[in-house]
């Protein structure tokens, strides 16, 4: 009897385990438990989707493959629209082994279903974004534009934790509060010759407040020596010294890491037009960001509520079809300096 005491102790408890497991309640194994009119066998369809590295699980998850490029604004785009999507869509996140190297390494790989699915704005968001233009998130008024507050949170960890672990190596760009940054893109592929692209007029530049501003700095892609985008510089720093004279000017550009923080960081930022590099840093960007209006390529609202800090300037845009209309080709610098100045 005492030996076989331990026995049937152990055959007791092995009893009221079976006994408490089918006397308890089973957890719902539905997907979509609580979300209301959510057949459980709902997996989101969206055609736009299809060449874009995306697919949708039956397990409530998009799975999405980063494209890796040194154009951050090409690799950033669809990242944030997928991420986008799958919180539209009630859907987890999975990345797998997220980018590579750099801050974009630290940006999340998984996240799970927070929310229920929002059937009208994923169907919106995937038709407003063509399946070519992923990419180019100037060209994708989709799901990017409804998650700001994720975007900037989500960049700010990725980039402090990047910044962490490299603290002899990189540290963030420092500003005094009122130092404008202003975003340069020009190139032998964007002046004149892109049709999404062209320099701002300087009338962009008018919201600069002259008293409190004691510097800016013009953010200008380093190793881009076409005469015409360095006389363009030359002719915008000449501008906006004289009209603000207690300000200093100067051009500044380096590593990519380094200008995207710069943008980043800036307290006021004049992103230039239908830059992706500039988008992404904008949009992560704590101050207060001035932009052109998007092009109106898959809807009319080419300005639309990127939060309180976010300012849509009307200023001119000298895209190739505005300066074939008045006249001015890349050859003729001078044309292209007088435009911008009188506009």
């Amino acid at each position: 009897m005492r030996s076989s005491a331990p026995l049937n102790l152990l055959l007791l408890l092995l009893l009221l385990c079976c006994l408490a497991h089918s006397t308890t309640p089973q957890e719902s194994s539905s997907l979509y438990a609580g979300c209301q009119g959510i057949p459980d066998d709902w997996v989101p369809e969206c055609w736009s989707a299809t060449y874009a590295q995306i697919s949708f699980g039956g397990d409530r998850t998009l799975y999405f493959t980063p494209y890796t490029s040194r154009r951050w604004g090409n690799a950033l785009s669809p990242y944030w629209q997928a991420r986008a999507l799958a919180l539209i869509a009630g859907q987890g996140f999975d990345a797998y082994l997220g980018f590579e190297g750099g801050w974009m390494q630290h940006l999340p790989k998984r996240r799970p279903p927070t929310t229920c699915p929002e059937l009208d704005r994923f169907k919106l968001a995937c038709e407003q974004c063509d399946s070519d233009s992923w990419m180019y998130a100037h060209r994708c008024h989709g799901a990017w534009l409804q998650i700001r507050p994720t975007i900037m949170n989500d960049t700010h960890s990725a980039v402090q934790t990047w910044l962490q672990a490299r603290q002899q190596q990189r540290q963030p760009p420092v500003f005094n509060p009122g130092d404008v940054v202003i975003q340069s893109r020009c190139s032998e592929d964007t002046l004149l010759s892109h049709a999404e692209f062209g320099p701002v007029a300087f009338s962009f530049y008018r919201s600069i407040n002259a008293t409190a501003t004691q510097a800016i700095y013009i953010v200008a892609e380093p190793g881009k020596q076409l005469p015409a985008c360095a006389a363009i510089r030359a002719a915008k720093v000449k501008h906006l010294a004289a009209r603000y004279p207690n300000a200093k000017v100067q051009v500044v550009g380096g590593r990519l890491e380094e200008d995207f923080l710069r943008l980043m960081f800036a307290p006021l930022l004049f992103k230039d037009a239908q830059s992706s590099f500039g988008l992404w840093a904008a949009l992560a960007n704590r101050g207060r960001v001035f932009s052109v209006p998007m092009l109106p390529l898959y809807t009319n609202n080419t300005t639309p509520d990127l939060g309180g800090d976010w300012q849509w300037v009307h200023a001119p845009v000298l895209y190739p079809s505005v300066a074939a209309a008045a006249g001015i080709n890349i050859g003729d610098t001078e044309a292209i300096i007088n435009w911008l100045q009188e506009h």
